[in-house]
Parts: structure tokens; sequence; C-alpha cells
């Protein structure tokens, strides 16, 4: 009798790459609400970085020292840093400073994109001597469940080598919810690297010596559980959005004790994401772009919130009332978990009710990291027991001055920014203390 053998599956063998550490370097290019964002490999030269300017507004040097750190430096011309990729604008108002760094882009390079909300774009669209066809127009976020279409602009990133897959940058515009509509809408970035190199894929074949049976057409369960499973957001990239249910369910918001938490991303580390709102923008109104898009674009923690210190404005009809204790950027960094919360100007001041007094109140950066750090302290002991150290860290950057961050934090950080900052005392006088 014929010896049988028992039949032997295929042998299958992956090996994936890991994508190289990605890093994201803020600078801050003057003392108003211009940022430069750059994105690229932390060690070694793999791509070219990718290259995101926010607001472009150059200035003269200021004079003010008690303002501006008086060894921060001064960029004088937009042709000092490197050419951006994209612009963004949150600005509804174009300043000349503004309209002349927008011509000077728009003359020096050809592959700059501006992108900006329907009104600011159809602005820019009248200039004469400016080429239109640079600027595109954002559509306010919707949640795609619901609406059925995505509204994220989506920018393809080149890959590293021939044959290679792409990476993504998603910009989105954020619309401010409640009696604070206008100019206070945020930008969603996120920065999906391409691969470093390409994948290595091999597949052993164990041929069985046996009678002819039925073939196994279904891999074996290893394969299965040795695949990543795909992100959500490389396939809405590339397909058409589903059509929504015709009753959406939506998700049941958790207990106001524990409203921090949200879904941990897929891939740690491969996506960084960044929230820039000059004047503030309410968790309120964010956290439906952050529930929908950056959990399924795996870009959760938040790298970087780029947010005023500002408080909650108050209702016209309860100017008498303190009605927040707290910046409004406080639950978002807090909810998001943000590696680094980054300081702008602010709400506009002129923005005064008839006594001279701003609507807003604008907390000092160590009053910002006081009431984080405790914020955190009774989270984390209400969830553990214990204290555990800050994940957050407070920055306020002056003209000229930069940060290093990856999807762990920060990492580097500008000696300038290692300064000796000027806090005020209970009467008002300035005293220099570390900042770190």
């Amino acid at each position: 009798m014929e010896n049988m053998h028992p039949f032997k599956p295929p042998i299958y063998v992956f090996t994936f790459t890991s994508p190289a550490i990605m890093a994201l370097n803020i600078s801050k290019v003057c003392s108003a609400d211009s940022f430069l964002l750059t994105f690229s490999p932390l060690e070694g030269s793999i791509r070219d970085p990718f290259h995101i300017l926010l607001d472009p507004v150059l200035e003269e040097p200021a004079t003010n020292t008690l303002l501006h750190h008086p060894h921060s430096r001064h960029i004088p011309s937009i042709s000092h840093i490197p050419t951006p990729d994209l612009v963004i604008l949150t600005q509804r108002r174009i300043t000349p400073p503004l309209e002349a760094a927008l011509r000077h882009i728009a003359l020096t390079t050809t592959k700059t994109i501006i992108l900006t909300d329907a009104a600011t774009a159809r602005t820019l669209r009248t200039w004469k001597n400016f080429d239109i066809s640079i600027v595109g127009a954002l559509s306010p976020w919707l949640d795609p469940r619901l609406v059925g279409e995505d509204r994220v602009a989506r920018l393809p990133v080149p890959p590293c080598y021939i044959g290679g897959d792409r990476g993504e940058v998603t910009v989105s515009l954020i619309p401010q919810r409640g009696f604070m509509k206008g100019g206070r809408a945020a930008m969603g970035i996120t920065y999906r690297p391409s691969p470093s190199r390409p994948s290595p894929f091999r597949r052993v074949v164990t041929m069985p010596v046996t009678t002819p049976g039925p073939t196994i057409s279904t891999p074996p369960p290893q394969l299965l559980a040795s695949l990543p499973v795909p992100c959500i957001g490389d396939l809405t990239a590339r397909l058409v959005p589903p059509t929504p249910p015709l009753t959406p369910k939506l998700p049941q918001p958790p207990p106001k004790d524990t409203d921090t938490g949200l879904p941990p991303p897929r891939f740690p580390g491969k996506t960084l994401s960044v929230i820039f709102s000059p004047r503030g923008t309410s968790y309120n109104s964010i956290k439906p772009y952050a529930t929908s898009h950056l959990v399924s674009e795996a870009a959760l923690p938040l790298t970087a919130l780029i947010h005023s210190f500002d408080a909650e404005p108050r209702q016209l009809l309860a100017l008498g009332r303190n009605n927040s204790d707290f910046p409004i950027g406080q639950e978002t960094a807090l909810a998001l978990g943000a590696r680094a919360w980054i300081a702008t100007c602010g709400s506009d001041v002129k923005a005064t009710v008839r006594n001279g007094r701003p609507r807003a109140r604008t907390y000092l950066w160590h009053e910002v990291q006081e009431m984080l750090d405790r914020a955190e302290a009774r989270e984390r002991r209400a969830c553990s027991g214990r204290y555990a150290p800050r994940s957050t860290q407070i920055l306020d950057l002056y003209q000229g001055e930069e940060v290093t961050l990856t999807s762990d934090g920060v990492c580097e950080l500008d000696p300038l920014s290692q300064h000796q900052r000027a806090v005020p005392d209970a009467l008002g006088l300035f005293h220099s203390v570390s900042a770190f």
C-alpha cells in the first residue's frame, strides 16, 4: 500500500519594514500668528521635507521688549524660509503684509498650493497679476457618515522610491459652533508619510504529497493574524465615501467625568496631527472631527495644538459673570492628549465692551501649565489611583524660535526657547523665572 503523507499547508512568511519616525518642526515666523510646519524624518534624509506655512505675515522687528525676547531672530523676508508646499490661511481680512507675502509666493514658485475658506478664496481670485490656479477653497468639515461626501482636502506626498506608496496630507476647515461663529474656525492637519523602504514579501510553499482532494481556497489563520488591518483613512482617500445609512447611529457620548477617552490609533506614531486655531475654538466644535477623521487616520494622540490661551468669551447677555475659569483650549488638549500646546496671540484686542475691557481673558503660559497639570492629575488619579507626569507641554514661542516634536512628545527645543521669561507677580511687576 502506498504511503500517504499528511497534507502540509503552505507556509507564508511576511516581512514589513516599519516607517521612519517622523518629526514635526514648528517655527514661529513672526510675532503674529504665522508658523512654519516642517515634516521630515527624525533621522537621516530619506525624503524632501514637506513645508506648510500658516498665515504668512511678515513684519518689522518689534521694539516692545516686554512682549518680545531681545534675542529672538527676525526673519526679514519670506525668501529666508524654505519654499512652502502648502499655505493655509485662516484670516478673513486680507492685510497688506499678508497680500505682499502671498504675491511673493505666487511669483517665486509654481508648486505651492494655497488653501483657505470659500470667501477668502473668492477674494484672492479677483486679484490682478495673481496666479489663481494655486488657490483652493475649503468647505466646512462635516461628518461624511451624515452628509455622504468627504469634505477633506487631500494632497499626496511623493513616494520615496519608484513604485512605492505615496503619503498623504489632509486639511480640514472645522467651523465654530454656538455664538462664537465667525473668525474662530480651526484648521485640522494630518501628515501620513510614505513608506521609507519597500516591504519585502516572500512566500514559501511546501507542496503536499497526497492524493488529489479539495483545494484550500482560503489562507491559513496565521496569514490573517499577521496582516495589519488597513486604516479607514487609506480607503476613503481612494474610494468614494460610503453611502450613509438611513438612520445614522451616532456614538453615545461618554460620561462627563470620563469625557477624555477616545479610541487608540491603530498605528501609533505613524501619522502626525495638528490643530491650528489662532483665536480659539471650543472642543464641542472639534470633537466630531477628532472622533471621526483623526481616529480614521490613526492620528491620535494629537501632536500639536496651536491655540490661543484665551478663556471662553462671555456672551453679550452675561457680561457681568465670569463664564469660564480655564482656557478654551484646555478641554481639547486633555481630550486629544496633545503632546504640545503652542500659544497664539488670541482674540483681537479691538474686541472690547463699553468699559474698555476685552470680553475674553488671556492667561499666561505658566497659568495654563498649572491648570492643565491639576486637571491631568485629577483625571489620572481617578483612572489609576496614582499621579502620573504630564503629557502636554505648554510653549509660548517668540519670533524665530522653534520646537521639534514626534508622536511621543517634544524631542528638541530651540535653545532660545529656554530663556528666562517675564512673569508678573501679584503686584503686576515682572520677574524672570525659568520656563523649564
